[in-house]
């Protein structure tokens, strides 16, 4: 069974409003971020008054609307931390603040994100950077928007040409994780140049509108991705984890592409981490 694309349709235009929303929660703590308490998930890892009121706002919103559905947020605000707060075939995935350290840093580049899962296969994707005035949006089999335009993968065919992205892991320097350095060192040479920008989901939308050829990252969750993921494959792209399957959901490692470069990509980075 799949998902009706008329009800995709309807579900997507709820969820760039519901998501726009958030971000105008975001954007009223940004206006006072001196005042703004601040914590540690991890040793480096933030997490804000911003975070936990944007999840608040958005969450409260998805369950007014959509009571049948189940939803999974970061931050535990009003269902359990990192699961589904029920059981459905629907599965809202929620970041409130994608992007912690460059919000509380004044830098714009941070989001919303808000995915749909249907049997957990994400069909629906928002990314929402209320800073950045750009609100990213797709559903499977309608294709992938910015602000309401068609948005592509770059037709980059030669890594040599590629502009890549890559992230790294809060937990980067602990006994047994892979801190992305070698693969960055492998990687750099062969490609035109490379960025760090700190949010998985912009990095992504990013990728998906051509801006970007390619982005690898590893030790993430769903919320980190899911939404940014169906933007990227509705526009175009490919989406694996690093050992070029499936598991790019709930594995901790995503690849993203242009499909042009996914192979070679992929190659040169290298495969997931293991345990």
């Amino acid at each position: 069974m799949r998902p009706d694309p008329h009800e995709l349709g309807t579900y997507l235009r709820e969820a760039e409003a519901i998501a726009r929303a958030g971000g105008a929660v975001l954007a009223e703590h940004a206006t006072r971020l001196a005042e703004m308490r601040t914590e540690f998930k991890g040793r480096r890892e933030l997490v804000t008054e911003a975070d936990r009121a944007t999840e608040r706002a958005v969450v409260e919103r998805l369950l007014a609307r959509f009571p049948e559905h189940a939803v999974l947020a970061e931050e535990g605000v009003l269902t359990p931390r990192g699961l589904p707060h029920r059981a459905s075939e629907w599965t809202w995935i929620l970041d409130p603040l994608d992007g912690t350290t460059n919000f509380v840093h004044g830098i714009p580049f941070y989001c919303v994100a808000l995915a749909l899962a249907f049997q957990g296969d994400p069909v629906l994707g928002v990314v929402h950077a209320p800073a950045l005035g750009h609100t990213y949006a797709a559903a499977r089999g309608c294709g992938a928007l910015r602000n309401g335009a068609p948005i592509q993968v770059s037709a980059t065919a030669d890594l040599r040409d590629a502009l890549l992205c890559t992230g790294f892991s809060y937990n980067r320097n602990e006994p047994g994780r892979d801190d992305n350095s070698a693969r960055l060192a492998r990687v750099l040479p062969a490609c035109r140049d490379l960025r760090r920008l700190g949010s998985a989901e912009l990095d992504l939308c990013l990728t998906a509108a051509g801006h970007y050829d390619g982005y690898w990252e590893m030790y993430l969750m769903p919320y980190d991705v899911a939404a940014g993921a169906v933007v990227v494959q509705e526009a175009g792209g490919r989406v694996t984890d690093l050992d070029g399957g499936q598991a790019w959901l709930h594995g901790a490692s995503i690849l993203a592409s242009n499909g042009r470069l996914h192979d070679p990509l992929r190659a040169l980075v290298g495969p997931a981490p293991r345990a």
